[in-house]
């Protein structure tokens, strides 16, 4: 009686038990078949999967940390480089500036002794000058004197008083 209410139950529905029952037995069976087979190796393909992708992600993470440590290396190198580039420059700037100083310092005491050397050649050509001058001063006084005296001292007696003379008027004018 019951099976007939249930019957008249589903068929209220629009459903066929019989169709309904084997249709519950088909799946059953299947589902036993896929259970007992079909589940544990497609567990076993997904666990293979998964440990797959895991060891990926372990060694996407691997990659990460040795990257981030290799550019962390590499600006420290870069931060090194530019200390020392720095360092150079600054070494190279010292001695340019010492090179100078020394060039500078040696043009100057070049200029200085040229200067004294002039000056010593100066002094030379005014000490010639002023000796010509004197020997001229004396012929001319010699001559002059000669010609108003008319010989009565001799010319090598004449010449040694005139260049007393002069020698003694040279020493007050200095």
């Amino acid at each position: 009686m019951q099976t007939i209410i249930l019957a008249d139950l589903l068929g209220g529905f629009g459903i066929n038990a019989v169709a309904f029952l084997s249709q519950l037995v088909s799946f059953g069976i299947v589902f036993f078949i896929l259970w007992r087979w079909a589940f544990p190796a497609i567990l076993k393909t997904m666990n293979r999967r998964q440990a797959i992708i895991q060891e990926g992600i372990e060694n996407a993470e691997r990659a990460r940390r040795e990257l981030d440590d290799a550019t962390g290396r590499a600006e420290q190198v870069m931060l090194e480089a530019r200390k020392q580039a720095q360092e150079t420059i600054e070494k190279a700037a010292k001695a340019a500036e010492a090179e100078g100083n020394r060039i500078r310092e040696e043009a100057r005491t070049q200029a200085e002794q040229i200067s004294k050397q002039q000056i010593a050649r100066i002094h030379q050509e005014a000490a010639r000058a002023r000796a010509e001058l004197n020997r001229l001063v004396v012929n001319l006084s010699i001559n002059a004197a000669s010609k108003v005296i008319s010989k009565s001292v001799d010319s090598k007696d004449n010449r040694r008083l005139v260049e007393e003379f002069v020698s003694v008027n040279q020493t007050k004018e200095q």
